[in-house]
C-alpha cells in the first residue's frame, strides 16, 4: 500500500469518526417546536408531538423534559425534572430542569430546599440564563417550614392549613378543590408565579393546632393517594 493511498484511507477514517462523534453529541431530540406550541397555548399539538417522540425514544432527556412541562401535577413533574437533572446533567435541558425544581420548592414554601437547588444551579451551570430568573431573596423559612412551633394565638384563629397539591393546570386544582368541598372541607386555591411558571396550590382546612391536621392527612392519603403537607400560616 503506497503512502498516498494510506493517507486517503486515514482521512476517510478520521471523517467517519467525526461523523459518528457528531451524531453521538447531537442525538438529543429537538423539542423546540413543541415548547413553542405550549407557549402559544397549543397544548393538544404539543402532547401529540410528545407522544410521537416518546414512542420512539422515551429515555431521551429532552423528551422527558417535554413530558415534565406537559405534566399538570407539580409533584409528578418534579420527578421528571429530577430525572433529567440527576441522570442527564449534560443534556440540553439539565439547567432548565434544575431551575424548575428550584421553582417548585420555592412556590411550596420550602425555602431551605429551594436555596440548595439555587446554589446547585449557580455552581454547576454558571452560564445558565435561568440564574437571573432564579436569583432572588430567600425568605426566612422559620415561619414557612416550622410546623412544630408552640402556639400562643387565640383558639378562634387558625394557625395551620394543609397543602393538598400543586398544579400547573388550574383546572386540575379546581377539580380537586371541588371534590374536597363536596366532602365537607374548606378549600382554597392560591397561585404563585415563579419565573414565568405558575403553580396553583390547593390548601385544605383551617386548624388551630398541628394535631388537628393528622386525621385530614390520613383522609387525603386513603381516599386520594395524596401526601399532603401541614403548613404553619399563623393567621
Amino acid at each position: 500500500m503506497n503512502a498516498k493511498l494510506c493517507k486517503t484511507i486515514m482521512k476517510k477514517i478520521f471523517f467517519l469518526f467525526l461523523l459518528l462523534a457528531s451524531k453521538t453529541f447531537s442525538q438529543e431530540i429537538d423539542i423546540t417546536d413543541a415548547l413553542k406550541q405550549i407557549e402559544s397555548g397549543n397544548i393538544r399539538n404539543a402532547k401529540k408531538t410528545f407522544q410521537d417522540f416518546s414512542a420512539k425514544n422515551p429515555a431521551d432527556p429532552s423528551v422527558i423534559f417535554l413530558g415534565a412541562v406537559l405534566t399538570t401535577n407539580g409533584g409528578e413533574a418534579l420527578k421528571k425534572y429530577s430525572i433529567v437533572y440527576e441522570l442527564h446533567p449534560k443534556s440540553n435541558y439539565a439547567d432548565a430542569s434544575l431551575y424548575r425544581i428550584f421553582s417548585y420548592y420555592y412556590a411550596m414554601g420550602l425555602y431551605k430546599k429551594a436555596e440548595t437547588y439555587l446554589n446547585k444551579l449557580k455552581m454547576e451551570y454558571p452560564n445558565s440564563p435561568y440564574i437571573k430568573s432564579a436569583d432572588r431573596n430567600i425568605p426566612d423559612e422559620t415561619i414557612a417550614e416550622n410546623v412544630s412551633e408552640p402556639q400562643t394565638k387565640p383558639s378562634d384563629k387558625f394557625n395551620y392549613t394543609i397543602q393538598a397539591g400543586a398544579f400547573l393546570n388550574a383546572d386540575n386544582a379546581k377539580k380537586l378543590c371541588e371534590q374536597l368541598k363536596a366532602d365537607g372541607y374548606t378549600c382554597e386555591i392560591t397561585t404563585k408565579e415563579i419565573g414565568g411558571s405558575i403553580l396553583n396550590v390547593v390548601n385544605i382546612g383551617k386548624f388551630a393546632n398541628e394535631e388537628e391536621t393528622k386525621s385530614v392527612l390520613d383522609y387525603l392519603s386513603d381516599k386520594y393517594k395524596i401526601n399532603g403537607r401541614t403548613v404553619f400560616v399563623g393567621n
